[in-house]
Parts: structure tokens; sequence; C-alpha cells
């Protein structure tokens, strides 16, 4: 007996195709024994030689699927006869082996045994207890491939109809919690989906891993009906999916969940539009829209749209109005889509253009329906969401119309007499003035003579007694003397005018402010800006920004103006002051605005375009007002208003990565305030912060330079912040690593790479140089510990020209340092300088600073949970990092994802739930994995 099943394990080993002849041939040895529980011992024997083995050979895959099989076929059997019940005692009992590849391993053919038992297959009710139990404590193992495999053994152990099921609330704390992506991935493939589970599957579409993001949307599209969530969440998983960054991740949303949620609208694009929401306005919405177009083609688009009745009707009552149709029904979802199929099938050219013409009419059709759709809205006594409704149709409507094909004159001609007649009416709302606006530029190619009509518009608003056509000069001197009746002029009006100017300054094309529009700003735009009403002043503040961006002289005449603006007016006003403010300082330069004596002889840069460089010159040389402007807006980096502190850091960066500004003061502050426990919960400050500064330091090594100079000032402003500060919760060491890890000159990219290595010194020696001066000079206020430490993490070379220097100052620290912890830095120091130390990888060319140095909020978390007795009582949360273990992670490992769910295994009675949830995460499960090191970060 002990021969055939030597002999037939290993057959096993070579080839799967022979299986069903070892099955056949060990079965009837099986039935020939007398002694059944010798020939079981036996067989365990043998198996026990795959079981092992932690890392994946294809022999040993082979041993243990042989296995497999031959115990289900005695899985009817009863007594000694069933070796799959005795294997599952035997795998059972080894779950807490201090090998972790038996561990594995003995989970693995757990799960194989369950995977291979038929789908009306019952189980025994104490091993089905035992088995829980067994599992759910191996879901707290230290190895990621263990807690993998214990979550596909416990999948069709799930009870979805028990709310307290203990499996359930396993494997949502191990979605939620988990430190390895891959047994996020798994618990996701495999998780029963209940109303419970869809936030978690949603929560897990942004998880820091793009596998698992992935993942969480295929799981999402093909087992959670677009019925099943709110309008919220789907509009979410749509801006989270369409924004991902990693392609594979908007992939899996675009070639998976939407296809899916359209099939569950019957492959209608306007049920599909009313499960959304168009009205509010979300861009993520109409992205989905054009995804979905894209996958069909126009011929197909158009056969949809013209079968629906709604869409018919649509375009009907546009090129045939009847006698007594209205258009105060208008669907807005039906515009909507009428709007984004106009604009795909226009994108596509010359190809559809024939489909194109089957659902626009021409402009003579379409211009007379526009006007009817202004007259119903106007004369229909309609409640605040009807009205909000129509104005949501009569956009969507406008945005079709530059669409039209203008070869037409006739239908060019009746577009641009619609849009001079409609922008002076009162019952025009002003958000269609973009949209009117944008027909005028699709009509009239002409600048001059937009400008022109534009500027008659806005008189005809301010003074529409004035019907005659007039000339340069009459226009001119009407302009100007606007001011006059400024205060008798309705509000709606002035915000009309305000509105068409606004559209005006931005189709502007040439750099200069004609007299006309310079009249204008002075008889309306700075009259306005004195008005009490504050969305007529923040109107008025942004026409007056954008006058000032055609004319250098007109901006500084105003500069004080905007400052004021910051100074003592409202927030919504002082967010568009500031920006104004940061826009001119990026156009023109800082030095722009300084008012330069004649004994001043300093000479402006410039850079290869001819433009002005950054501003360069000491602090002394400023004028008072350059250094005003920087002391007015840098004070709005720490306002307690979010929006004002979130534009004054935005603008900030640009300036300084745009080389208009060079500060070290300024880019401390930004520094810090990423760094900042008190904004760890503003993301956008954080993420933003996060993408700028890797981008800054490796762009030359002057910006490396900058960040070098504040490595000191920043930490002696952590360690001289009262207690009662956010900056004195600064982690030291987080800090001193990043700038650390910005200024190593590796990091640069293209030729600031090349032009770093002919440096004779790096920032990194002039870092050590500074910080080892710094250590010998101060005595006070200083942490010798984190300066040493900033010593030992430095890139430097044994051959470089201070490395002299950098010995004789190593040699004075020795005396005068006595931290033991520190002499240890101190040494890890020495051996850089002599080149007995290990030396870092130089980085991939153009390889900015690792992801993974980062403050915490700056990046995705998730909750891990360490193996520890003491740490597994509580959970915390913690960076996301790659788990360096021994893992062996792979498809195989933890199964393909999605996975169809499979019948859940029957079971005689219910489980104690509560007692098994109290197991979950209990210290005293795991002793044998005490002496093992713990894998988590």
């Amino acid at each position: 007996m002990e021969s055939v099943l030597l002999e037939t394990f290993q057959q096993s080993q070579k080839s799967v195709q022979r299986h069903n002849q070892l099955v056949g041939k060990l079965k009837k040895a099986h039935v020939g024994c007398k002694d059944y529980k010798h020939f079981n011992e036996e067989f365990f024997k043998c198996l026990q030689h795959a079981l092992v083995e932690f890392k994946r050979e294809p022999a040993v895959e082979r041993v243990l699927d042989f296995a497999v099989q031959f115990s289900i076929s005695t899985a009817t059997e009863s007594g000694d006869k069933n070796i799959f019940s005795f294997l599952m005692e035997s795998l059972l009992a080894l779950h807490s082996s201090r090998d972790k590849g038996v561990r594995m391993r003995a989970v693995e053919m757990v799960r194989k045994l369950l995977d291979k038992m038929e789908d009306d297959a019952e189980i025994d009710v104490n091993l089905c207890d035992r088995l829980i139990d067994i599992m759910l404590i191996r879901l707290n193992d230290k190895i990621p491939a263990v807690r993998c495999q214990a979550v596909l053994a416990l999948a069709r152990l799930q009870d979805p109809g028990d709310t307290e099921c203990p499996v359930q609330g396993a494997f949502q704390k191990l979605a939620m919690l988990d430190s390895s992506p891959d047994v996020r991935k798994t618990v996701l493939s495999h998780i029963f989906v209940r109303a419970d589970t869809i936030d978690i599957l949603i929560g897990r579409t942004r998880d820091v891993k793009d596998n698992v993001r992935r993942t969480a949307f295929a799981v999402l599209a093909e087992r959670v009906s677009i019925r099943s969530l709110t309008i919220a969440q789907r509009r979410e998983l749509l801006k989270q999916g369409l924004a991902d960054r990693i392609e594979t991740v908007k992939q899996a949303c675009v070639l998976q969940l939407l296809p899916a949620w359209m099939k569950q609208c019957d492959g209608n694009f306007v049920q599909y539009l009313k499960r959304l929401d168009v009205e509010s306005g979300d861009e993520w919405v109409e992205k989905s829209v054009v995804e979905l177009l894209k996958t069909k083609s126009p011929a197909e688009l158009i056969d949809g749209f013209l079968t629906q009745p709604d869409c018919r009707e649509l375009v009907e009552n546009i090129r045939s109005p009847k006698a007594d149709s209205t258009t105060s029904g208008l669907d807005p979802d039906v515009s909507f889509y009428w709007r984004c199929l106009c604009q795909h099938l226009r994108g596509l050219g010359s190809s559809a253009e024939e489909y194109l013409d089957q659902i626009l009419p021409e402009g003579a059709s379409l211009c007379p329906f526009l006007m009817r759709c202004i007259c119903d809205a106007d004369t229909s006594k309609v409640d605040n969401d009807d009205t909000a409704t129509r104005v949501f149709v009569l956009q969507q409507l406008f945005k079709t119309a530059p669409l039209l094909d203008f070869a037409d004159e006739v239908g060019r001609r009746r577009l641009r007499d619609l849009v001079c007649k409609l922008l002076p009416m009162d019952n025009v709302p002003d958000v269609l003035v973009p949209m009117l606006a944008a027909c005028l530029r699709a009509v009239e190619s002409s600048h001059d003579a937009r400008m022109d009509i534009l500027l008659e518009i806005i008189s005809d608003i301010h003074m529409p007694m004035t019907e005659q056509t007039m000339d340069a000069d009459q226009l001119q001197s009407t302009l100007a003397n606007m001011s006059l009746s400024v205060e008798h002029v309705p509000l709606e009006a002035l915000l009309k005018c305000l509105s068409v100017l606004q559209e005006l300054l931005l189709d502007v094309t040439r750099p200069s402010l004609s007299p006309s529009l310079r009249a204008l700003t002075d008889s309306l735009v700075l009259p306005c800006i004195q008005t009490p009403d504050p969305v007529i002043r923040e109107a008025a503040v942004k026409c007056l920004g954008l006058c000032c961006l055609l004319s250098l002289d007109f901006a500084r005449q105003h500069m004080l103006l905007f400052l004021q603006a910051l100074e003592v007016d409202v927030e919504e006003v002082q967010k568009v002051a500031l920006q104004v403010v940061f826009d001119l300082l990026h156009t023109y330069g800082l030095n722009s605005f300084e008012i330069k004596s004649a004994k001043d002889s300093t000479s402006t840069e410039h850079d290869e375009n001819g433009e002005e460089k950054a501003e360069v010159q000491p602090e002394e040389a400023k004028s008072n007002v350059a250094t005003g402007i920087l002391s007015v807006v840098s004070r709005y980096l720490d306002s307690q208003v979010e929006e004002l502190c979130h534009t004054a850091m935005l603008g900030f960066a640009k300036l300084i990565l745009a080389g208009r500004l060079v500060s070290s003061k300024v880019l401390l502050r930004l520094f810090l305030l990423w760094f900042n426990p008190a904004c760890d919960d503003d993301l956008f400050l954080r993420q933003t912060l996060a993408a700028f500064f890797p981008v800054f330091a490796s762009n030359s090594r002057f910006n490396q330079e900058q960040l070098g100079s504040i490595l000191l000032p920043a930490l002696t402003t952590v360690w001289q912040a009262p207690d009662s500060s956010p900056l004195a919760l600064i982690n030291v060491n987080d800090l001193t690593q990043f700038l650390i890890e910005f200024t190593d000159h590796r990091h640069l990219r293209g030729k600031h790479a090349a032009d770093a290595d002919m440096q004779e010194r790096t920032v990194h020696e002039d870092i050590a140089v500074k910080v080892a001066n710094k250590l010998l000079t101060d005595e006070e206020d200083i942490d010798e510990r984190s300066l040493c430490r900033v010593l030992s993490l430095l890139y430097l070379l044994p051959t470089s020209p201070v490395a002299e220097e950098l010995q004789a100052l190593d040699n004075q620290l020795l005396e005068a340092v006595s931290d033991k912890m520190a002499l240890r830095y101190l040494a890890k120091f020495r051996s850089n300088i002599s080149g007995s130390g290990k030396t870092a990888r130089r980085p991939a060319p153009g390889k900015t600073p690792s992801s993974r140095m980062r403050p915490a909020a700056t990046r995705r978390t998730t909750v891990t949970r360490t193996a520890t007795k003491s740490a597994r009582k509580s959970q915390a949360v913690i960076l996301e990092s790659d788990e360096d273990d021994d893992g062996d992670l792979n498809e195989e490992t933890i199964g393909n994802s999605p996975v169809e769910a499979r019948p859940r295994l029957a079971r005689g009675c219910k489980s104690k739930a509560k007692q098994v949830e109290k197991r979950l995460f209990d210290s005293s499960s795991d002793e044998a994995n005490d002496d093992e090191e713990d894998c988590s970060d």
C-alpha cells in the first residue's frame, strides 16, 4: 500500500492529464485496503512533503490538486473510508504552525476542498463551526498570502441572510482595515453584496492601490444594480472612475461600470440621465455620456435617438412647430442628451455629417424656436424649481446653436440678430450670457465687429432708450457718460452689463486696452465697485482684473484698489481680488510693480524668451510697493477662510514654479503649511502641495538650493513653537526626510541632471556643512539628535572636493556631541564620507521623490493591523505602503476577481456569531506566530 501511494504521488507531480487515471488507481487500492485509518495516515504523510513548500512550484500545485480530487471522490463515504473528513481535520490542526508555508498550504488545501464540493453539498455542523472559527483566526495571520487563502476558504461559508454573520463582519473589516492590497482585493471579489456592503465597495474605489480600485469597479458593475445606489453614490462613482489617474482604473469604469448601467436602463440614454440628475450641472455626468457615445456607431446612435418619442418630438417641434405647441414642457434630460449627441457627431467630422443633419435643424428653424423658448419662460408663472429647469433647458439649446452649419448666410444672420436681440432683454438670465457670446463668436469671425456689437449691447442694456445705430465716436461718448446714471440703473441691468463685458474681455486677442474699453471701465466698472451690492462688486472686480491683464500701466494704476478690496470687502470679493493680484503678478512679474528711483542702476534680467525673470534682487532693493504686495497677499496663507487660504497657496505655488518669485520665506511658509497638523483635513491643500514640491524640486538645482536653505529655519520654527501651536506637533524626522529627498541631485530631470553632475558641490554637501556648523556653534534651542540624523541621511560621495572639510567637521562633532543615538548617526555619516557605508541606489532619470514620502493626508489612507498581541486589540489608521514580506502573491494565490459567487454550503445549525466575532481579533488566537516578525507597516 505504501509503495502504491508513493508511486501515485510521484506520478501526479508530472502531469495533470494523468490525474483521473491515478485517482482511479488509488481508489482501487483504497477499496482493497483492510485498515482505512492506516491508509489515511499514509496518504497524509505523502501529502505533507508538499505542504512545507511556500514558494509556488508547478509540481507542488499538481500534487495538491491530485490530493483534493481524490479526497472529494470519497466525500460520500462514511467512517474511516471518508478521506475528505480526515484530511480536513488534519489540515485544520496545522493552522497554527510556526512555518508560514505550512499555514498557507493548509489553508489553501481547505479552500480547494471547499471549492471542489458541489453547489448543493452539505457539510457537518461541527466541522463547519470549527472550520469557520479557525479560518477567522487565520484572517489575522501576519502573512498576506495566508489571509488571502483564508478569505477564499470562507467565501462559501457566508450567510447573506444573517445580519450577524461573523464571516460577513470579518470581510467588511478586512476590506477597510487590512494593510495588504491583495487581501482587500480578494475580499472585494468574494464578499456577498448587501445593503451594508455597498458603502464599503464604493469606499474601495478610493483605495491607495489601483488594482483594488479596479476590482471595486468590476464588482460594482457585475453585482450592484444602479437602482440600489443613491444619486449621490452614482455621481461619486462617476467622479472617482473618470477622474482616476491610472488608465486601467478609468477603463474599468468606462468599459464595465457604464455599460452595465446602460444595460440596466435598456440602452436608453434618457433613462440613464434621469438616474443621475443632470440639472445639478455635474461635469462627470457629461463625461460619462461622452464615453458611452464613443462605444456606438453614428447609425446606432441616430436610430436609438429617433426611436424615443420625446427625442423625436423635440426635433419635430424645432423644424415644424405647431400653432398650439409650447416649449414649457421640454424635458431637461432630452435636451441634454440632444446637445451631447450633436456635439459628438460634430466632432466626428464629415463622416457623420449626414447623421447630424437628421437631428440638427437649420439655423432658420432653430432661431425662432429659441425665441419661443425665451418668451414661454418669461410669460409662464412658475415656481423656482420649474424656473431652474427651464433655464437648464435653455442652456442646452444655446450650447447647441454654435454647432449649426453656418455656410447658410440666412441662418448665420438670423442667429446674430437673435443674439443681439436677446442679450439686452430683461428676461434673459445672466447664466445664458456666456452661451450667447459663444454663438456670436461662431457667426461673427471679425474680432472688431464682435467688440462693436457687444459694446453697443452694453450701451443698450444700460440705456434702453438708445435704439438708433451709433458710429464709433458716438458709442465712445455714450460709454463715457454711463457713470452719470449708474446709480439709477437696476442691479439686474448692471449685472447683465458686467456679464457681457466679461465675455467681451475674455474674447480680446490683442494685449492692449482700446479707448472704448478704457472709457467703459471708467464709466461702468469703477462706479460698480463702489455699489453696496457685493454681487455687483464681485463682477466689477473681475472685469477690472481682466482689463488690467491687457495693460501693464492700467494694472499699476489699480493694484492698490485690489489690495484695498482684499482688506475691507466681503469674502467673495476678497477671493476674486486675490486671484486678480496673483494673475497680474504671474503675467507681469513682481518687478513690474516696483517704483525704481533714478539712482537705481539695477538692470532687469530676462530669460531666453525675452520675458522678465524671477525676483532675484535682495529684499533691501525692493520698493515698498512690491514688498507691500507680498506682505498683504501672504497673510492669507493663514486665513481661517478655506477658499482664501487655497487661493493664496495656489497663487504662490504658481508664482514660484513659474520663476516669477524667489522667496525663501514664502517657500518656508508653504512647506510648514503642508506639514501643519491643523490642515490634516484640508485635502485640497495637501494634495496640491504634494504635487507642487516634487515638481519644483526636480526642475533645477537652483530650486533644490532654495529648499535646502529652508531646512534649518524650518527646524528652528518647529523647535521654538509654543506648546499651544499646531507646529509643535510636526514630526521633525518626517520634515527633514522630505527635504533631504527633495534636495537629492539624483532626482533632477533632463539637462538639469547633467548640469548638477558638473557642479563642484551638491546641495547635500552644502546642507552637511551648514548642519555641522549649527551643531558646533549653537548650544541652545537645538535637537542635536535630529540634526545628526540629517547628516546620516545625506547622499555624500567620498570623492567630493569637500570630503576633507566634512571629515574635519566630523572629528569636531565627536567631541561636541554626547547623545548616544546622535553618535550612532554620526558614525553612519562618517561611513558615508569615507565610502565604507551603503550608498543609496541612483534613481532612474527623471524620477521625482517617491510617492511614499508624503505627509499622511496627501495619500489615500487605509487602516491596518499589526500581528503583535498588544496591537491586535485595536485598529489604527496608518499610511498604506507596499508590504515587504514573503507572500509571493499572484492571481493563482488570491483567485481571479471578480468571481461569480457560488452557493453557500449548507449546514445543520446556526453558528454562534457573536462568539466568533469576538474571537476575530482576539490576541490569544495566534500564539504560534508570536516569534515571527511583524510584516505589516
